[in-house]
């Protein structure tokens, strides 16, 4: 699998909404991961590291559904640096 970049590439590797959890690799294809995003072109289909789209965020602290808590303590992180918490 193409390595989560933590935020510091502008593409799905370094998206908090690339889901390294839901995962599939067809073929000698690269491995595919499921866009969690709410909102853009991705949303809802499995996207391979190096695609980018329209809604990007930082993955600093990992994916949305990250384990051990299926992402509550990363999302919690997120909410609160936009001040939505």
């Amino acid at each position: 699998m193409t390595d989560r970049t933590f935020g510091r590439t502008r593409d799905c590797r370094g998206c908090r909404f690339w889901s390294e959890m839901i995962a599939q690799a067809l073929g000698a294809r690269p491995v595919e991961a499921l866009c969690l995003s709410d909102a853009g072109s991705k949303r809802g289909q499995y996207t391979i590291g190096l695609a980018t789209c329209e809604s990007f965020k930082s993955g600093h602290h990992g994916a949305v559904d990250d384990p051990p808590n299926y992402g509550e303590e990363t999302r919690a992180l997120y909410a609160a640096e936009e001040g939505t918490s």
